[in-house]
């Protein structure tokens, strides 16, 4: 329900929301861009299957919407553009330009984050969309909180940025200075002639 913004229930087909910006307090979307129907074919596999909205539960129960609902289209959204640099260099390859389109080479350099981005925001949906539950339906959030300082709080947050930070920092600078140069033609591939090994295999002796 959050994921889709449907604050009310449909009776005759709910429609798929695009975009649009939710308002929590009224509890209706406003600005809404939706395909009609479309969310009761997809879930229900019919176009007038009846499906409930937010309106049916507490609103002392609602997770917050807004976040919900954006955190889901960026993920989505990311998905559709790997899958269109996927097909764009599908494209590139079949007319002979995977290694000369520039354009090519610097959409894939502006999607490096996106894995790490659709997945953290895959991640808010997940967790802000149980809100205020931590098991839902059972345990609320604020019933799970841990009785410790704030300060201890920091510190132990402090620790993990400062390390995560580090050692992104480093991958990124190296993935990037490797990302410097362009792919070329004239790559030397894996010497055919070398001695080959396989992880946790040793390679038999050759008989005289």
């Amino acid at each position: 329900m959050a994921m889709e913004g449907d604050y009310q229930s449909s009776a005759h087909g709910a429609p798929l929301i695009l975009f649009g910006i939710p308002d929590q307090e009224a509890g209706v979307m406003r600005h809404v861009v939706e395909i009609p129907k479309l969310s009761s074919l997809i879930l229900k596999h019919n176009l007038n299957a009846p499906l409930a909205g937010l309106d049916t539960i507490p609103r002392a129960n609602w997770p917050p919407v807004p976040i919900v609902f954006w955190s889901f289209r960026i993920m989505v959204g990311l998905g559709f553009a790997m899958l269109a640099l996927g097909l764009l260099s599908l494209l590139a390859r079949w007319r002979g330009k995977l290694y000369d389109w520039k354009w090519l080479h610097r959409a894939a350099l502006v999607m490096g984050p996106s894995g790490l981005v659709a997945v953290i925001a895959g991640w808010v949906t997940t967790e802000a969309g149980r809100q205020p539950f931590t098991v839902y339906g059972l345990l609320r959030t604020v019933q799970s909180a841990s009785p410790l300082a704030a300060p201890a709080v920091a510190s132990s947050l402090a620790a993990f940025a400062i390390v995560y930070f580090t050692v992104f920092g480093f991958g990124a600078f190296y993935i990037l200075r490797l990302m410097s140069h362009a792919p070329g033609r004239d790559e030397k591939g894996p010497l055919i002639d070398a001695p080959q090994r396989a992880a946790g295999l040793t390679p038999m002796q050759e008989r005289p």
